[in-house]
C-alpha cells in the first residue's frame, strides 16, 4: 500500500561497504552531520504468491500487402479532356479476390479506337490470307504464296501495336496480382467519378493484402509452449480460438506458429492479434515495487526502508526477476517493511 510518511533525512552520509572483497557486504552508519524534515512516498513490502501475465502480438506469418496506385495527372486531365471515362472500382474493403480479378477501371477512348482499328485490320488481312488460300485450293496453277506471306508480315506489326496499345490501356485498369483480400479502398473514386482528389502525382488507391490464416509471434519469455495448445487471441472487434501448430527455439528466444481452431475460420492476414499468457503462480515471494530498488556505486542493489520512528535505513538486497512494475526480492527482506519508493 502506497503512503506518504515524513521522515528525518540525512542530508550527507556515505554508503560504506566493510571488507574489501569479503564475501558479506553490509551498509555502515550514515553520518549524522544535517537533519532536514521531508515527506516521502513509501509502500509496504508484499510477501504471497505472485500472479503475472504477458501478451504476444500476433501478425500474419506469409502476409504481404500490394499497393496498386494510378498517376493522378494523368487520371484527372483525362476524365476533363474527355478521353477517359471511369468504368468504376468492382471491390469493396474485406472482399477476397482471385488472382486477375478486375479491381478498378478507367477506359482510354483514343486507345479503344485505336485497338480497334488494329484488331479490325488484323481481321481484314486474316479474311485475305484465307481467301488466297481457297483460291489456291480451286486452282493449284494459281500460286499466291507471296500475297500471303506479304499479309502475315503485315499482321505481325500490327499485333505488336496491339499489345503496345492493350499495355497503355491497361495503365488505366488494374488487376488482382494474387490471391487476397482487398484491405484498402479510396472511397472518394465512386463518389468523384473517378476523379483523385489528392496531392501528389501518384496515389495508392486500392491495397491487397495476401497470404493465409497462419500467425507467428516471437517472444524471449520462459513460458513453454507446447503444440496443440489452445489459446483466445483478440483484435480490435473479434476473439479467436488459436491453436499452436509449431514452436521453434533459437536460443532463449521461441517463434510459436498459430492457426485457427476452427479450420472453416478465415482471418484476414493483415490482422493483429493480441494473446495474454497468463505466467504459472510464483507461491509464497517477497516482492516489492521496482521504484524501490536503488544501486550503490559498485551496483549493488538496496532499499530504504523506514522505520516506526519515521529514519530511513539503507539495506542490502537480493533482486531476482522483475514482473510488470514489481520485483521479487530473494534476500533482504522479509515482507511487511516499509520502503521509500521516491
Amino acid at each position: 500500500m502506497k503512503k506518504q510518511v515524513t521522515t528525518i533525512l540525512i542530508a550527507s552520509f556515505a554508503l560504506l561497504l566493510t571488507g574489501c572483497g569479503a564475501t558479506k557486504k553490509e551498509l555502515a552508519d550514515p553520518k549524522k552531520t544535517q537533519y532536514v524534515k521531508s515527506v516521502h512516498s513509501v509502500e509496504t513490502v508484499q510477501k504471497g504468491d505472485m500472479e503475472s501475465s504477458f501478451s504476444l502480438t500476433l501478425k500474419g506469418a506469409d502476409y504481404e500487402k500490394i499497393d496498386y496506385s494510378v498517376s493522378i495527372d494523368d487520371i484527372n486531365i483525362g476524365l476533363e479532356t474527355g478521353d477517359l471515362s471511369f468504368d468504376g472500382c468492382f471491390v469493396t474493403l474485406g472482399q477476397h479476390v482471385e488472382k486477375g480479378d478486375l479491381l478498378l477501371s478507367y477506359t482510354d477512348k483514343k486507345l479503344d479506337k485505336e485497338l480497334k482499328g488494329y484488331e479490325d485490320s488484323i481481321g481484314d488481312n486474316e479474311a485475305l490470307i484465307d481467301h488466297y488460300r481457297e483460291l489456291m485450293e480451286i486452282d493449284p496453277s494459281a500460286d499466291h504464296s507471296d500475297e500471303i506471306q506479304a499479309l502475315k508480315d503485315k499482321n505481325e506489326v500490327l499485333y505488336l501495336y496491339k499489345a503496345e496499345a492493350e499495355k497503355k490501356r491497361d495503365n488505366y485498369r488494374i488487376y488482382a496480382k494474387e490471391e487476397g483480400t482487398i484491405s484498402f479502398v479510396y472511397e472518394g473514386m465512386n463518389e468523384n467519378y473517378g476523379r483523385i482528389w489528392e496531392p501528389g502525382q501518384r496515389f495508392n488507391v486500392i491495397s491487397e493484402s495476401t497470404g493465409t490464416s497462419v500467425f507467428s509471434a516471437s517472444t524471449d519469455e520462459e513460458y513453454e509452449f507446447k503444440v496443440g495448445d489452445v489459446y483466445e487471441a483478440t483484435s480490435s472487434l473479434n476473439k479467436y480460438s488459436m491453436t499452436v501448430t509449431d514452436v521453434e527455439k533459437t536460443g532463449s528466444t521461441s517463434k510459436i506458429t498459430f492457426v485457427p481452431t476452427d479450420e472453416n475460420q478465415s482471418i484476414q492476414p493483415d490482422a493483429t492479434l493480441t494473446l495474454k499468457i497468463n505466467r504459472p503462480a510464483m507461491k509464497g515471494v517477497v516482492y516489492v515495487n521496482a521504484k524501490a530498488i536503488r544501486y550503490t556505486e559498485a551496483e549493488a542493489p538496496f532499499v530504504y526502508t523506514v522505520d516506526e520512528n519515521g529514519f530511513r535505513h539503507a539495506v542490502l538486497v537480493e533482486v531476482g526477476e522483475r514482473i510488470d512494475n514489481n520485483v521479487i526480492i530473494l534476500s533482504g527482506l522479509n515482507g511487511g517493511e516499509e520502503v521509500s519508493i521516491d
